[in-house]
C-alpha cells in the first residue's frame, strides 16, 4: 500500500472515477529525478499550474512531490495513487506508489479536468 507523506485533506474514494489507462514513467537503473510541469483546466475555465516530480525507488514504485505556483478559488486538487482518488493539498509528496496523477475540479460543478 502507498504512502501519502504529506498534503492529504480528505481521503475518500470516488464513484464513477476510471482507472488511467496512461502508463507509469519508465524506472532507469540510475533513478533519475524527473519533473513535469503543466496548466491544468477544469470544465468552467478555471486553472492551476502544477508541477509534479518522480523517482524510481525500485520494484516498479515511485517517490515525489507535486506543488502548483499558481491557482483560482473555487478549485480544488485530486490525485490518483494506485487506485485512489483523494483530495489533495496544494503542495505534497508521496512515496511507494506505482500510478500519480493530478487532476483540478471545480468546486461548483463537480467535473474535473483531465488526469495529468
Amino acid at each position: 500500500m502507498f504512502q501519502v507523506l504529506a498534503g492529504i485533506l480528505a481521503a475518500a474514494g470516488v464513484a464513477g472515477s476510471n482507472p488511467v489507462s496512461e502508463a507509469a514513467p519508465d524506472a532507469s537503473a540510475d533513478a533519475e529525478l524527473a519533473r513535469a510541469c503543466t496548466t491544468l483546466t477544469a470544465p468552467g475555465g478555471r486553472k492551476a499550474s502544477v508541477c509534479k516530480t518522480w523517482t524510481a525507488t525500485g520494484g516498479g514504485y515511485y517517490k515525489g512531490t507535486w506543488s502548483t505556483s499558481s491557482h483560482g478559488s473555487g478549485v480544488k486538487l485530486q490525485f490518483y495513487a494506485d487506485g485512489w482518488v483523494v483530495n489533495a493539498a496544494w503542495n505534497g509528496s508521496y512515496s511507494g506508489v506505482a500510478r500519480f496523477h493530478l487532476r483540478l475540479c471545480n468546486t461548483s460543478s463537480g467535473q474535473c479536468s483531465a488526469w495529468f
